[in-house]
């Protein structure tokens, strides 16, 4: 998974921003608003990837 990657997460879609090394994820929701959340790696499913850079 890379930053950039399409998910989702509960049913929505998130871009992820930000990987940790802990296998966790800042995750950026796909709307007006671009909520941010933290996500375990495992709880996302790749809907997209793509590379940034």
């Amino acid at each position: 998974m890379r930053v950039g990657t399409m998910v989702l997460f509960k049913g929505e879609e998130y871009q992820v921003v930000w990987i940790y090394n802990n296998a966790t994820c800042e995750i950026k929701k796909m709307d007006v608003l671009g909520k941010v959340e933290i996500a375990a790696i495992s709880e996302l499913k790749v809907v997209l990837n793509c590379r940034i850079g």
